[in-house]
């Protein structure tokens, strides 16, 4: 290879190596001025048009007031005819005739069922005779012993005889009426197990009675609550189909149940029209006193770092604050929260984006009469992207 060659090639080669140099050179000052700069802003925040400190997120605040709020014990319990009675035989006999169907309605003293009378009929036509020769017996033996004919001894056997015979009256009569059973109370029969031909023995089920108006909501209330519960009362009841009642607590136990430590507690409801039915899901509010609280919506609700439940304020210095709570009732559109302060600004928008210490922007939004944040309008559509999602949330938030 001649000297001209090498030449050229050592040029070259200078000349990469000093353009390439340039951009590395180049992207390195770039770097370090953006990572100077990151610093910076991490350290200061964002400097404004003034050269001030800027926030690095926006939230929405109301101020929240403590009020009092009556406190409910709710509980789950299930609907409990008032009465459920078993309808037996009481004598032994077969059915001939079913006065009512099963899950009709029934009226005190309405036959249920008649059973055959057999000699039952002959018995106290027996019975009555005797009866009426004993009397007869009775009255000539006093008749006598007036006349010093007969002894006071076969006075006072003559008189047994009579009470004997009226006895035996008495026991043919009920053996009479108990073939035909019939309902002790209004109700519905809501067992019919005996039929037409059935031979029925002694203490063998005829009908289930049950008793719906009124109706009972029985739930099983916990100890460290049972003190709090008066007898009338007022209580509201929610059934699982939706429907409301207002009624009283008629009943609170005073011995819990061995194997729950739960106490039985009844209110009693109004069911004239008998649509409540036995045996169906209900809830129970019992109000138990008055406490401090706020009402809030559920969405303000958040859980920190260790998994307690809780809100966010902002409190001196737009600091971010977390706030532990306790739920004290309420629904799925407002809730009552208590162990806060009687008055402190609560984040109602963007309580999940920030964390205890950051200073934040602060927007702060009216109340109306509950106490609940009202809705605010978008008026600049040029608004900054964040700003924008603060927006749209506040409004879904308060609605």
């Amino acid at each position: 290879m001649n000297a001209s060659r090498l030449i050229a090639i050592f040029l070259v080669v200078g000349t990469v190596i000093w353009i390439g140099s340039a951009y590395l050179v180049g992207d390195d000052t770039a770097d370090d001025a953006a990572m100077a700069q990151a610093d910076d802003a991490s350290t200061t925040g964002a400097p404004g048009t003034d050269g001030a400190e800027q926030p690095r997120a926006s939230v929405r605040t109301i101020t929240s007031n403590a009020v009092d709020h009556v406190d409910f014990l709710r509980v789950s319990g299930r609907t409990e005819a008032v009465i459920s009675v078993e309808i037996r035989a009481e004598t032994e006999a077969s059915v001939v005739e079913l006065g009512i169907a099963k899950g009709q309605p029934i009226n005190k003293g309405d036959l249920i069922a008649k059973l055959a009378v057999d000699g039952r009929m002959a018995q106290v036509q027996k019975a009555r005779a005797l009866v009426a020769q004993r009397e007869l017996e009775s009255k000539a033996a006093e008749s006598l012993a007036e006349k010093n004919y007969r002894s006071k001894t076969g006075v006072a056997q003559t008189l047994a005889l009579l009470e004997e015979a009226r006895a035996d009256l008495k026991i043919a009569q009920t053996e009479l009426n108990h073939t035909e059973i019939r309902a002790p109370f209004d109700g519905i029969v809501e067992n019919l197990p005996a039929d037409i031909g059935d031979l029925m023995s002694i203490g063998d089920p005829v009908a289930t009675l049950i008793k719906a108006d009124p109706m009972l909501v029985v739930a099983h209330v916990p100890e460290h609550s049972i003190r709090a519960i008066d007898l009338g009362q007022l209580a509201h009841v929610r059934l699982y189909d939706g429907t409301e009642y207002d009624g009283i607590v008629r009943y609170a136990a005073r011995v819990a149940d061995n194997s729950t430590r739960t106490f039985r507690v009844e209110v009693e409801i109004d069911n004239t029209d008998l649509s409540i039915p036995d045996g169906m899901t209900a809830e129970m509010e019992i109000p138990v006193g008055t406490k401090r609280a706020h009402q809030v919506l559920p969405s303000v609700l958040t859980l920190n770092d260790d998994g307690k439940l809780g809100v966010r304020s902002v409190v001196d210095g737009n600091k971010v604050d977390f706030l532990p709570v306790e739920l004290q009732g309420g629904n799925r559109e407002r809730v009552w929260i208590g162990g806060l302060p009687e008055k402190f600004e609560l984040i109602v928008v963007g309580h999940d984006w920030v964390k205890e210490g950051a200073t934040v922007g602060v927007v702060h939004l009216e109340t109306d009469e509950n106490g609940l944040p009202i809705p605010t309008e978008v008026k600049d559509a040029e608004t900054d992207a964040d700003d924008q999602s603060a927006t749209t949330l506040s409004e879904k938030v308060a609605r």
